[in-house]
């Protein structure tokens, strides 16, 4: 028993070769032949093993010829599985990048129209969120720098832009609006393939060649259907708060996602970065892959997202910070120091005229200084006591010297012991002739020159209970006509009488210090009472009142009724008696004010 092999030229494995037994001649042999079972006992036992290796190999062709025919259904969930499992297959990676970026690039140039009509949708609304994003950020920008024009950091960031010669929007977008560098991508041009990818520390990691396929298509589809000839190139876009800045070169493309408000000078060192990749390229060998300059040491340095940020503030810095001239500081520096000396010297001008007036009232006579409340250049207020028969003080407070500011007087009344009021108290209570002279020295009333006698004697009677006389010397003589002197001295203080008149605020309400007015024409009355029998003449005294230019003619006749009525009323209250009340009518010299006066008729006396 034989057998020629397990399988055939083309390796199928072959059945097993049937075993011939030939006859045998005679009958003895025939005998010999084993049963069929033992038949197959001895087959199982020779070929057993084999026969089960051959099935088992069968299955497994089978099998296979199976899974073969289901690969092509198989084949894109087992490629999507491979790049998404969690550190990916780089194999799978490489060796669909190129058939998908063809791929990519055939389905642009075919279909173009397709691909617009399908982005269309996505970039409408994309374009609009970030115009409005845009236009968000602008008046927040705008509000922010409008808020802080008059505030002390405004200020301060307004003399940084006069030092360093910048706009003062720029120094204000330097301030607030902080950018960084978060990503960096070298681009092939052609492919769309990665060829260096860098990112700022602490950023979540990204899909590196599906952001560049898609910057390409986007690039391709901006440059095909907006520039129609192909001369237009995406070179900015907004991808949620990044912006995406490209710069475009003949081989490879440099891209950079930056958050914030870059400034123009990082476009400039892209341009400057993309040269030297460039010119980098051009030292590579014949035979050297695009991709190899992503493993270039001096490239992978210079596009590192924090070396761009520092150079980018090495280029800004002498632009914005330039060495100013020192002479706006020093210009500044003698401008304050001329304005706080002009201040200073204001100040101590204004300290000296105080200090002045308070020397001065502090000696007036009659006048005691309680204080003085000066605001520097706005208001002073004068704070004492004033005696009623001391000098007035509005030419010592006129002469001050304060400028524009007008001092007030805020005084009350006392009784003053100095000589030069106590003459002046005693010439306002005698009324003297001319013919007489008063004088204090130590509170001593001396009483000199000519006069008549009645006055000689009221006025020693009266002298010595003037308040602050401490003793009265008299050196007074009689003058030779007592007749003629008592009709000169009545004159004089008709006179007198007819100078004082009694203020009133309304009606017959009369103004404060109105009561010290009709003392003093009391005390006249009561001397031309008693002159009159000496003159030998007769006085008639009438009390009239008079108003100004408002009211009706029947009103102000009433008012002015009322007012010489007041006036006759308190002469009688204090012993004055025989002043008639005028009528109604007002005398044609009438002045025009609110008050009431006397006026005093001498007649020759009836013998």
């Amino acid at each position: 028993m034989t057998s020629s092999g397990f399988g055939d030229a083309a390796g199928r494995p072959a059945a097993p070769a049937p075993v011939v037994v030939s006859e045998p001649a005679e009958p003895a042999l025939r005998e010999a032949v084993p049963a069929e079972g033992d038949f197959e006992r001895l087959r199982e036992l020779l070929l057993g093993g084999e026969r089960r290796e051959l099935a088992a190999a069968r299955a497994r062709i089978e099998e296979l010829e199976r899974a073969q025919r289901d690969l092509p259904g198989r084949l894109p969930d087992a490629a999507v599985e491979a790049l998404r499992s969690e550190h990916g297959n780089p194999r799978v990676a490489a060796a669909l990048s190129e058939p998908v970026a063809q791929a990519l690039g055939a389905a642009v140039q075919t279909h173009r129209q397709s691909l617009v009509d399908a982005l269309f949708p996505i970039l409408g609304p994309m374009i609009r969120k970030s115009i409005a994003e845009a236009l968000r950020s602008l008046v927040a920008n705008l509000n922010g720098a409008i808020e802080s024009s008059f505030t002390v950091r405004g200020l301060k960031w307004r003399f940084e832009a006069w030092r360093g010669g910048v706009p003062y929007a720029e120094v204000v977008l330097k301030h607030r609006l902080a950018y960084g560098i978060d990503h960096v991508f070298l681009i092939e041009r052609a492919s769309g393939l990665v060829l260096h990818h860098a990112s700022a520390p602490g950023l979540p990691p990204l899909d590196a060649d599906a952001i560049a396929g898609m910057l390409t298509a986007l690039g391709d589809f901006v440059g095909d259907s907006v520039g129609g000839d192909g001369s237009g190139a995406l070179e900015s876009a907004q991808v949620g708060e990044d912006l995406v800045w490209v710069e475009h070169g003949p081989r490879a493309n440099l891209a950079c996602f930056v958050h914030g408000v870059p400034p123009a000078q990082l476009r400039t060192l892209m341009e400057q970065r993309l040269e030297e990749v460039h010119a980098r390229l051009l030292a590579l060998p014949a035979d050297a892959p695009l991709r190899s300059i992503g493993d270039d040491a001096l490239v992978r340095e210079r596009l590192e997202p924090s070396v761009l940020l520092r150079d980018t503030d090495e280029a800004t810095a002498p632009v914005a910070a330039r060495k100013p001239s020192r002479l706006p500081l020093l210009l500044i520096a003698l401008l304050a120091i001329a304005l706080l000396g002009g201040f200073a010297w204001q100040r101590w001008r204004w300290d000296a005229r105080v200090d002045a007036l308070r020397a001065r009232l502090a000696a007036h006579p009659g006048f005691m200084l309680t204080g003085i409340d000066a605001r520097a250049w706005r208001a002073l207020t004068v704070h004492g006591l004033l005696d009623p028969d001391a000098e007035p003080l509005d030419a010592v407070l006129a002469d001050a010297g304060l400028g524009a500011v007008v001092p007030v007087l805020d005084a009350n009344g006392y009784v003053c012991a100095d000589d030069a009021v106590i003459a002046r108290r005693a010439a306002r209570l005698l009324a003297p002739p001319a013919s007489a002279a008063i004088a204090v020295h130590g509170r001593v009333l001396r009483l000199s020159g000519t006069a008549p006698q009645p006055w000689i004697d009221a006025a020693l009677a009266r002298a010595p209970w003037i308040a602050g006389v401490a003793r009265v010397e008299s050196t007074l003589a009689p003058t030779g006509d007592a007749v003629a002197d008592a009709r000169a001295e009545i004159a004089r203080i008709v006179a007198e009488l007819q100078a004082r008149h009694v203020a009133f605020v309304q009606d017959d309400e009369p103004v404060a210090g109105a009561d010290a007015v009709v003392d003093e024409l009391a005390a006249s009355l009561r001397r031309i009472a008693a002159l009159a029998p000496v003159a030998r003449v007769d006085v008639e005294t009438v009390a009239y009142g008079s108003n100004d230019d408002s009211g009706g003619s029947e009103a102000n006749a009433r008012v002015r009724a009322q007012r010489a009525q007041w006036l006759e009323r308190a002469l009688v209250a204090r012993g004055i008696a025989g002043a008639r009340v005028a009528d109604a009518a007002e005398p044609s010299d009438a002045p025009n004010r609110r008050g009431a006066e006397l006026r005093t008729v001498v007649h020759e006396a009836h013998r």
